[in-house]
């Protein structure tokens, strides 16, 4: 049975009117042209909330931390233990945001913050760029991760111009999840197999491997429209 049949009483194929077919057409657009306004007023009404949200933040020591600490796929990533997280959306262009990770002074590099931008032109394709690290000579630790699935880092996923599936998921797992729900993480437990923050420049200097997590898992799982974003076109088409 084809997508634009349906199935009769009597059990027979029956194609559908090709006027109703229109008629769906227009419906489903309008699903998604109404989320799609509801996604760019729930940016509008959020980034007043951050703001005041981010002031409070800067009086708890190391909070952005111990948000990634405590989350069960972002912690993985973790390579540094003193930071600021901010994530900016486009209020018009919904899919299009950034993130960008504020650094204190330290002997690694001399960025005060490194940004990635994540940009969707009108035809559909998705693009990242990401900031330039200065390292202080020697002092670069990300290239004592040779395998970027079994070793990640926060910094190398930052500063790696690449612009595939997992690196955008990932983007969007920040975006909508760690930073959107950052206080309810701040308050869970932390897994144990994950270490605290004591243990983190320990792994800096030594290059210790980190447990590798099933991050497709995750995404396979993650839902984006709970966090009020647009229906892809893939889903839209197949509904």
């Amino acid at each position: 049975m084809t997508s634009n049949s349906t199935l009769a009483a009597n059990g027979e194929v029956e194609p559908i009117n090709d006027e109703i077919l229109d008629e769906m057409k227009s419906i489903d657009k309008e699903f998604e042209l109404a989320e799609l306004e509801l996604a760019r007023q729930k940016v509008k009404l959020y980034a007043p909330i951050c703001e005041k949200r981010r002031k409070i933040i800067e009086r708890i020591p190391k909070f952005w931390t111990n948000v990634f600490l405590r989350h069960r796929i972002i912690a993985q990533y973790l390579d540094y233990e003193d930071y600021e997280l901010i994530v900016e959306r486009d209020e018009e262009n919904v899919e299009n945001f950034k993130i960008i990770v504020k650094f204190s002074k330290n002997s690694y590099f001399t960025n005060t913050d490194i940004t990635k931008e994540f940009s969707v032109d009108g035809n559909g394709i998705k693009c990242i760029k990401t900031s330039e690290v200065n390292w202080y000579e020697g002092k670069d630790f990300t290239k004592k991760r040779k395998n970027y699935e079994t070793d990640p880092s926060l910094i190398k996923w930052l500063t790696e111009n690449v612009t595939d599936d997992v690196s955008w998921e990932l983007g969007k797992v920040i975006r909508d999840d760690l930073y959107f729900h950052a206080w309810m993480h701040y308050n869970e437990d932390i897994d144990d197999d994950e270490g605290d923050i004591g243990d983190l420049e320990d792994d800096i200097e030594e290059g210790e491997e980190e447990d590798e997590a099933d991050l497709e898992n995750y995404l396979a799982n993650f839902d984006a429209e709970e966090f009020g974003q647009p229906p892809s076109s893939k889903r839209a088409k197949t509904e």
